[in-house]
């Protein structure tokens, strides 16, 4: 009948398969964050160690905590590329968007931030809006340029790769 019949071997054998921390690892995690918390508090501007600490606890699936430590990172080295790029790795899509229109009005010469911005769009409008802002700030970057004509049909692009000559320098 309308019995459950459950695989005591099965069951056992999923059990094992779910990671527990042994103590040396428990213990390892601890030793990390206070080491990088002391790098933390000695050197604040040090934007490596608060993604170093940002990616331990998300190493031992402190998701929440790790995001708290990289808005921490954020609000203390402003004008870090790298720690506004993990603040946007680290959250949902969305959320992430939105750390990266702050990270790119923080850091308006900042290249990766605005192509990351736009790969993270789902629309193309979007996208092209992004690359958009991002020309405005950097109009002799090539890889913009790039990102921003391969978006458009043959029609658009031959009219976007005429501006990108005029406003980009010479290479020599």
């Amino acid at each position: 009948g309308g019995q459950t019949v459950v695989d005591p071997q099965g069951y056992l054998t999923s059990l094992s398969s779910t990671k527990i921390a042994s103590s040396a690892e428990v213990g390892d995690i601890n030793k990390a964050r206070l080491l990088l918390k002391s790098v933390r508090d000695t050197n604040p501007k040090h934007a490596p160690g608060w993604i170093a600490s940002a990616r331990v606890e998300e190493a031992a699936g402190k998701t929440l905590q790790a995001r708290k430590i990289i808005q921490q990172g954020c609000n203390v080295c402003p004008d870090s590329e790298d720690v506004w790029l993990e603040a946007a790795r680290l959250h949902p899509q969305e959320v992430a968007k939105s750390i990266l229109a702050t990270g790119a009005r923080r850091i308006p010469a900042s290249v990766k931030i605005f192509l990351k911005a736009a790969d993270l769009e789902t629309n193309e409008t979007s996208k092209k809006a992004v690359l958009r802002k991002a020309l405005e700030a950097n109009p002799a970057s090539i890889t913009l340029w790039k990102a921003a004509i391969d978006l458009e049909d043959a029609e658009n692009a031959k009219v976007l790769l005429s501006v990108a000559v005029d406003k980009v320098p010479h290479s020599a």
